[in-house]
């Protein structure tokens, strides 16, 4: 199967080398990383009953892209994996890792209009919404058809995407859709405007995506009663006794032609001067989540950063996703107030160390405030140093909690401060498309943070996080020339 699949290659690569289209270019790249981590609070809170770790993970992809006027495609291919998934000396891989990235196809009817079809990444703007999930070894891609819109004259360019999935393969009629963190039907619009020079951009984002109710698994309990006869040595009847039998029986009930759908809109406002940059965004957001309650949340983030010299650079912000009110159990019944970041990128958004990477994608969290500060200081163009500190809380004096007795509330008063966070990342790039990456991390919780992450109150232990990744991307083959 090998030997065929790099004879394909060969022959797709002479095939596209010996193309009578002037215009036509060809190129064939690749990515390499690899990351070792000491995970000790990474992701979540630890106590003395769980123990830090070291991994390995790795990422492999094998990029082809084609161009000509008017057609522009690509075909990628990637191995993400962790280290030791698979036995070191077997012909047989237990996890098979390798699969499609991304493989799209698109046309431009004009110099304006295009259409891009296929599985893709989709990104906009700092990720928040649509992002590459990046530091992730998987990435993130939709299966998505774009069409896109530029007016280079007028600074101007805008997508609309739609997708509509599906579990294969495809049936005659309308078949239950239960990948749960995945959308049933997506539809966005994205624009985007520059203006004096490129230093305003403005940019409007309004994304509608839609699930199917949550199935319904019951299980019924039925007991029949068996009557024994109790004979003596002479098979004579002397008495008798009831045994209870019980069965159960569990049974799904399947909702697929039952959606339910949100909508998030928002818009932002970059401006770059000289020294100075400014950046504000805001979005709400509002529809029903997929178990029926009516959502209302809204999100908005605000930094300013200053570049005295080419060498120096700070920045400091703050962000706040609206949560909600655990400790108003009857609006909770019928409405949540949580902001879902939907389909963005999280690591670099909310601390290196990812403590909250699945809440801010929750419509039921307790919400999310962010203020931070960094600096970074570029020694020279291959190397550069950042340091950020970041302090967390949430919106309301409340976490949600599962009573355990009767009469318990679903809720418990907390402190609204998390924590801090202190990143020290250091980058360094030796050669072109080279890059070493290494980070220290460590979170500082509260007892609130500790009850969030379901830890006994001071019992949690000192929360850090450190990583080194090397990231190789070659350029193995162009037909593009050089100037």
């Amino acid at each position: 199967m090998r030997k065929g699949f790099t004879a394909g290659l060969i022959i797709l690569g002479i095939l596209l080398l010996s193309s009578t289209n002037l215009y036509a270019q060809f190129s064939i790249s690749g990515e390499f990383r690899m990351r070792g981590e000491y995970r000790d609070g990474y992701m979540s809170l630890r106590d003395s009953s769980k123990i830090p770790y070291v991994d390995i993970l790795g990422r492999a992809r094998l990029i082809f892209d084609y161009k000509t006027e008017k057609i522009t495609t690509r075909f990628s291919l990637y191995d993400a994996f962790v280290f030791g998934q698979n036995y070191y000396s077997s012909d047989t891989i237990s996890k098979n890792t390798v699969n499609i990235f991304e493989a799209w196809f698109q046309y431009n009817f004009t110099k304006s209009f295009g259409l891009k079809v296929g599985r893709m990444e989709v990104s906009y703007d700092d990720e928040r919404i649509f992002g590459l999930s990046n530091w992730s070894m998987w990435g993130a891609t939709h299966d998505i058809v774009i069409a896109q819109y530029e007016q280079k004259s007028r600074g101007y360019w805008g997508n609309f995407g739609l997708a509509a999935n599906n579990i294969a393969p495809a049936s005659a009629y309308m078949n239950s859709y239960n990948m749960r963190n995945n959308y049933k039907y997506l539809g966005f619009f994205y624009g985007n405007f520059k203006l004096f020079d490129n230093k305003l951009t403005i940019t409007y984002t309004e994304v509608l995506d839609a699930f199917q109710k949550n199935n319904i698994t019951s299980t019924k309990i039925k007991t029949t009663y068996d009557t024994l006869f109790i004979r003596n040595e002479h098979d004579s009847i002397i008495g008798t006794t009831v045994l209870p039998n019980v069965t159960k029986t569990t049974s799904t009930e399947e909702f697929p032609n039952t959606l339910y759908a949100r909508t998030t809109f928002g818009a932002t406002v970059g401006l770059n001067l000289a020294k100075w940059s400014f950046f504000v965004n805001g979005f709400y957001q509002y529809g029903k989540i997929r178990d029926s309650r009516n959502l209302t949340a809204y999100f908005y983030t605000l930094w300013a950063a200053f570049q005295p010299v080419k060498q120096f650079k700070i920045q400091a912000g703050w962000e706040q996703l609206s949560g909600n009110n655990y400790a108003d159990t009857s609006a909770l019944k019928t409405k949540v107030t949580g902001f879902s970041t939907l389909y963005g990128t999280s690591h670099r958004a909310y601390g290196y160390m990812d403590l909250f990477n699945s809440m801010v994608k929750d419509n039921a969290s307790p919400g999310l405030n962010d203020l931070y500060a960094r600096a970074t200081v570029y020694f020279n163009e291959k190397m550069s140093l950042e340091a950020t500190y970041r302090w967390f809380s949430i919106p309301y004096g409340y976490l949600g909690v599962t009573p355990t007795k009767k009469g318990q509330l679903p809720y418990t008063a907390v402190n609204k401060s998390l924590g801090s966070e202190i990143d020290l990342m250091y980058v360094y790039k030796p050669a072109p498309n080279l890059e070493i990456n290494a980070a220290y991390c460590f979170f500082l919780p509260t007892s609130t943070m500790e009850t969030l992450n379901k830890v006994a109150v001071g019992t949690s232990k000192f929360a850090q996080y450190a990583y080194i990744m090397v990231t190789y991307k070659p350029n193995f083959f162009s037909t593009e020339k050089k100037q």
